[in-house]
């Protein structure tokens, strides 16, 4: 009875894979021999291969998986392999590079036929390219964004400050209360010197400026103004006050009734003023609401030595005035104006 289940046995297996031994073991409906180059060849027109199915725990448990080792994972909906470590091959049509975990990758299309790159690190997407070739770097909030023609703009808190710097020599005086311009160092050998303007410690004097607006200015926010001065004395426990007038239009709008903002308190930092230190005053920020890039302010900028704020008995000399600005793009990608 032995010699006959084994003869039996023989025969099935001589019936179903008569050309085994010379060219691979070929499955199917129309006893198509198998393919030359494969050792094992499944054809169907209507039924596919199902690979072990099992959870993610049962996946990972697998004692010394070999590589190429393959299975669908239930948890994560997706194929995995194994080589030296567990690698998903991400379903959904969704093709990318990912870590062991996940948490890190590069994907397309997260959405249907949405043609994006995605690079994420930790499980945060850090990076986008789109279907226009448009590059986004940061979060969904604060990124920044470089157009396909180069142009670089600024979201969220990626913007960026800069300063839009006014030296003294770049000012007109108006011939009527003049700030002296004059020796604020020299070599200490009777050398011509360095020279600056010098304010009066009991008559207002003033300077003229006119500033644009750049287009890398990121419309509407508020602008900071600052003052450089120093003194030729300590200024202990006194204070010389600084003020800017100004009158702001944008294109195609008229100019108002001009506004006054002072400060006398020096930056905290550098007290206590000593004598020809560099020392800087901030100025109350000036709203920019419904300005707009190429706009020009119409300044004068005075020692308001008049006030009973300012108690320095000297003189004081303006170094320079900037105007702090926040950045939210990299120029502009077309001539406006």
């Amino acid at each position: 009875m032995k010699s006959l289940n084994v003869i039996i046995i023989l025969i099935i297996f001589i019936t179903i894979s008569a050309n085994a031994f010379s060219q691979g073991i070929s499955i199917n409906e129309d006893n198509t021999d198998a393919d030359a180059s494969a050792i094992l060849d499944i054809s169907s027109t209507d039924k596919g291969v199902l690979l072990p199915r099992m959870t993610s725990l049962q996946r990972t448990s697998i004692s010394s998986p070999v590589s190429g080792l393959m299975v669908y994972d239930i948890d994560t909906d997706s194929f995995w392999y194994y080589d030296s470590k567990w690698t998903e091959i991400l379903a959904d049509n969704i093709q990318g590079i990912t870590d062991a975990d996940s948490d890190t990758k590069i994907e397309s299309e997260l959405n249907t036929d949405e043609d994006k790159l995605r690079f994420y690190t930790a499980g945060n997407e850090r990076m986008q390219i789109d279907e226009s070739g448009n590059v986004l770097i940061g979060d969904e909030t604060n990124y920044t964004k470089i157009k396909s023609n180069g142009e670089i703009l600024l979201y969220g808190d990626a913007t960026v400050f800069e300063d839009l710097r006014v030296p003294v020599t770049s000012t007109k005086r108006g011939g009527t209360k003049d700030p002296a311009f004059s020796i604020v160092k020299n070599n200490g050998s009777a050398s011509q010197g360095v020279f600056a303007y010098w304010f009066d410690n009991s008559t207002e004097e003033e300077l003229y400026l006119i500033v644009q607006m750049p287009h890398s200015w990121k419309e509407g926010s508020q602008v900071y103004p600052h003052i450089h001065w120093t003194i030729d004395s300590d200024l202990g426990s006194d204070n010389v006050e600084w003020g800017l007038e100004y009158s702001w239009a944008s294109i195609g709008n008229a100019y108002g009734n001009s506004s006054i903002i002072t400060a006398y308190n020096p930056f905290p930092a550098i007290l206590p003023v000593t004598s020809y230190e560099h020392a800087y005053t901030s100025l109350p920020a000036i709203d920019a609401s419904g300005q707009t890039s190429s706009s020009i302010l119409l300044c004068r900028v005075f020692r308001n030595a008049t006030s009973s704020n300012d108690t320095y008995s000297g003189d004081a000399a303006l170094l320079e005035i900037d105007f702090h600005y926040e950045i939210d793009r990299m120029g502009e990608d077309f001539v406006n104006y």
